[in-house]
């Protein structure tokens, strides 16, 4: 008998610490990964602490936004368990790493909402993966990492590109959807991933109603910067 109940007690642990995930396989059968930028994103926010103080990185890079389960015949899951976020989940991370690659520029990391962000992400989005809450924002961020920033961002920070040539650098106008604040400033990038066992494997032509979220109407896309 108590061994039974260590045994149950062991595995709320486990869940609790995000080890296993309330929900048992993915929902959605491709992934859309959702980059920002910084700059851009925090024009007008002058008032929030991030866009007032931000990190170094965000001068450069692309930062997460999210990774959200895609059906590709259109439309998303959503909200797909009750499972709550783990505040510990951050720290299991890296709380650096959480901070620079999927930062929250509303608030000041010692402000006790800063985690409203992720909570958001995890709830709506993360809980249709079928991952734990560490596989989930640790992954995210990995792919992140390895699918970086163009060089054509980066080389012209404070000055523009051709959209044409920034889309074709992502494999053509089918494979990427750019966000623009007023049709021309970048404030962020939306690319498709297969999916398997819940994880993001090969970059795909999006599904059509992702395609049709590009909001970059002008020729020119300007890359705003914080200096």
């Amino acid at each position: 008998m108590f061994a039974y109940i260590a045994l149950i007690l062991a595995f709320v642990a486990m869940v609790s610490a995000g080890t296993i995930s309330s929900s048992s396989s993915a929902s959605g059968d491709v992934f859309v990964f959702a980059q920002s930028w910084q700059p851009g994103f925090c024009s007008g926010k002058s008032n929030y602490y991030g866009c007032s103080n931000p990190k170094d990185y965000w001068n450069k890079y692309f930062t997460i936004h999210g990774l959200w389960p895609q059906y590709s015949a259109g439309g998303y899951p959503h909200d797909c368990t009750t499972e709550a976020f783990n505040t510990t989940v951050p720290y299991e991370v890296g709380w650096t790493d959480m901070t620079t690659y999927w930062p929250n520029a509303q608030y000041e990391e010692s402000d006790p909402n800063y985690d409203s962000f992720w909570i958001h992400e995890w709830s709506k989005h993360g809980t249709c993966t079928g991952l734990s809450q560490y596989d989930y924002f640790s992954g995210t961020i990995n792919l992140l990492k390895q699918f970086g920033t163009p060089a054509l961002i980066t080389n012209n920070v404070g000055g523009s590109v051709s959209a044409s040539d920034l889309r074709t650098y992502y494999g053509g106008s089918t494979k990427v959807a750019l966000q623009c604040n007023s049709g021309n400033y970048i404030n962020g990038v939306y690319t498709c991933w297969s999916q398997v066992n819940g994880k993001p494997t090969a970059q795909i032509v999006c599904p059509s109603d992702v395609q049709k979220e590009d909001t970059c109407s002008g020729s020119t896309v300007f890359i705003s910067s914080f200096k």
